[in-house]
């Protein structure tokens, strides 16, 4: 929860609320005066979580801590068993980031334009694609989908080269650029605060 209120100190546009990874005890109202816009995301282990949680647990948190969010991010695989939760997006007027993690690589690059899509066509506002890279062709790939994409998508590095292509991504046109606050939830990540710096935005 530090960083929460480090919030006020950055220029963010916006603060991704990981709620599989705050404590139990956390409610939404801790939230409702956060500074800036909050996407709101719940992973459950198999997605990329933190921690084990039914599919009736995560739907009841997304729907707990709606109120206080701007944005919902949903994993690809889910948005069929989450329609509801979609359906409350579309009338409260919240945008969808749709996502898709490969933590052991980086699929081919018609692979790629399959799950771009796909998220496309279950209603997502936003495409976020993260996937492990090792090489520079998975780089490659990944800024090869970002530059033919005209539709909001955002794609980002994992493990050994997952900081310089996030920078690269970011500099590239990549709509979501994640920093860390209180510790980085995967390899890769940059702190808010560095990574603010190197895009000229401290």
């Amino acid at each position: 929860m530090g960083g929460v209120a480090e919030v006020e100190n950055l220029a963010l546009d916006a603060v991704e609320l990981r709620i599989d990874a705050l404590p139990y005890s956390i409610s939404p109202q801790q939230f409702t005066e956060l500074s800036v816009p909050a996407i709101l995301t719940v992973r459950r282990l198999e997605e990329g979580g933190v921690r084990p949680m039914s599919q009736e647990e995560q739907r009841d948190l997304y729907f707990a801590f709606l109120p206080v969010a701007a944005a919902v991010d949903v994993e690809i695989e889910s948005t069929k068993r989450l329609q509801e939760l979609l359906a409350a997006l579309r009338r409260e007027e919240k945008a969808l980031i749709v996502s898709f993690h490969d933590f052991e690589g980086t699929p081919s690059l018609a692979r790629l334009r399959t799950i771009r899509a796909k998220a496309q066509d279950s209603g997502a506002d936003v495409v976020k694609i993260a996937t492990k890279t090792e090489r520079p062709t998975d780089v490659a790939r990944l800024l090869v989908l970002l530059e033919e994409t005209s539709f909001p998508l955002a794609v980002m590095g994992m493990g050994s080269l997952g900081r310089a292509s996030r920078l690269l991504f970011a500099k590239a046109g990549s709509v979501l650029n994640y920093g860390w606050l209180d510790q980085a939830q995967i390899a890769g990540q940059w702190s808010a605060r560095e990574f603010l710096e190197l895009l000229g935005r401290d």
